[in-house]
């Protein structure tokens, strides 16, 4: 009796595992049908994968576009991006992770002179820039130059340098009181950003008090609602979203997490403020392209943060406007995407594009959706993916943009 319930277990292990087998075959074969290489020249993309983007975007208003940070390849691709979805789709706005005011004043540098004067610009001001490399200035210089739009750029980030925070505030200043205050800040900023990170300190996060925002709102006295109000609000909301990451002891991931809840609401804020301003000139439904981390760009809830997403707000907001969004998640050719939970995926596109010889390839996530919903074996990582956003986009090239013309004697990428 024994050795026959011996043999039936072998039997159903071995069934369970021939099921298990089938299904993660069915899978590679799901993902493979869906994979298409992609070619980015000469600014613009071509491909069985840039056909694809090119047939989900009608009646798309918002592209999130989910990138990996500071990658030439990312960059490339975004440029190459914002001009068919302008030439062919009518997009006029690129929105990203910086601050508001910056992202006004990348928007006249590059309708003014492009991505020479948005480097300029990031010479000026070195930490004004969260994402600082020189690809990424080439890029918005350029799709400022495409856009028609008086600001074509959106920033939805907080705060990340002060100095042209500050220097705004000693131009807005009503009186010679609020003018010193304003100074006073200012002076003490570019003892630590005259260079990116002078001093290795990031002056936002280690040296800035609340006491100084409160001193600044006694100083000026703003009415509500006004730019001046706007930018002591932003430049202290920055510093509180910043607090834990220099509070000791270290404090709770409660603490963390708060502190990612008031970031991404304020993306939120920032979308609808740049939004409701571009639709005065008469644009009803401006158009955007949303380059940021991936994890702000999921519908739903983010992987990790657990936040309701200003990818999510994006999905809606389209909805309510009777529009699509259309959400791409970007991946280079890296180490540690091969070791995570998306490294199937990641190698098959790998693959695609190797045996193509092109710059990346695009897999089409929504045939998967079923198979994610339903199947008990796929990861939870690639479920909310899959579930989340519409194709991944692996990138060949991983090399970080370029830093060299911004580089003065004591630049620093980030503090250590």
């Amino acid at each position: 009796m024994n050795f026959l319930k011996l043999i039936f277990c072998l039997i159903l292990g071995a069934a369970s595992f021939a099921k298990i087998n089938a299904q993660g075959d069915s899978f590679e074969n799901l993902l493979r049908a869906n994979a298409f290489p992609i070619r980015i020249r000469d600014g613009k993309l071509s491909g069985k994968g840039a056909d694809l983007i090119a047939a989900s975007l009608d009646d798309v208003q918002f592209v999130a576009l989910g990138e990996e940070h500071n990658k030439r390849a990312v960059h490339e691709f975004g440029g190459a991006l914002f001009r068919l979805l302008h030439e062919k789709y009518d997009f006029n706005h690129l929105a990203l992770e910086e601050d508001a005011f910056w992202g006004k004043m990348l928007s006249e540098a590059a309708k003014k002179g492009g991505g020479e004067e948005v480097i300029n610009l990031a010479l000026r001001y070195p930490n004004a820039f969260h994402l600082p490399t020189e690809n990424e200035m080439q890029m918005i210089g350029e799709i400022g130059k495409l856009s028609t739009a008086k600001y074509p750029v959106w920033g939805l980030n907080q705060v990340f340098g002060a100095a042209h925070i500050y220097e705004r505030l000693v131009k807005l200043a009503p009186n010679k009181t609020a003018r010193a205050a304003a100074q006073k800040l200012l002076d003490e900023a570019l003892e630590y950003e005259k260079e990116r990170f002078g001093k290795n300190i990031h002056y936002i996060v280690q040296i800035a008090k609340p006491e100084d925002f409160e001193a600044l709102r006694a100083a000026f006295k703003p009415p509500k609602n006004s730019e001046t109000d706007f930018l002591i609000e932003q430049i202290a909301l920055s510093n509180r979203i910043f607090a834990p990451y220099v509070a000791k002891p270290r404090p709770s991931s409660a603490v963390f997490y708060e502190s990612g809840k008031m970031r991404e609401l304020n993306m939120k804020r920032l979308f609808a403020k740049s939004y409701k301003e571009a639709q005065n000139p008469g644009e009803p439904l401006p158009k955007v392209l949303a380059m940021f981390g991936q994890l702000h760009l999921y519908r739903g809830l983010s992987e990790r943060t657990e936040q309701y997403t200003l990818g999510n707000y994006l999905s809606e907001l389209a909805n309510f406007n009777g529009q699509k969004s259309f959400h791409i998640y970007t991946a280079v050719d890296s180490e540690y995407i091969y070791k995570g939970a998306f490294a199937g995926l990641a190698k098959i596109a790998a693959e695609i594009a190797a045996n193509s010889g092109d710059s990346g390839a695009v897999v089409d996530l929504r045939p998967l959706f079923d198979y994610a919903r339903t199947s008990k074996e796929i990861n939870p990582e690639l479920r909310r993916l899959i579930m989340s956003y519409d194709v991944f986009l692996f990138l060949s090239d991983s090399e970080t943009g370029s830093i060299k013309r911004l580089q003065t004697p004591n630049y620093r990428w980030y503090t250590n």
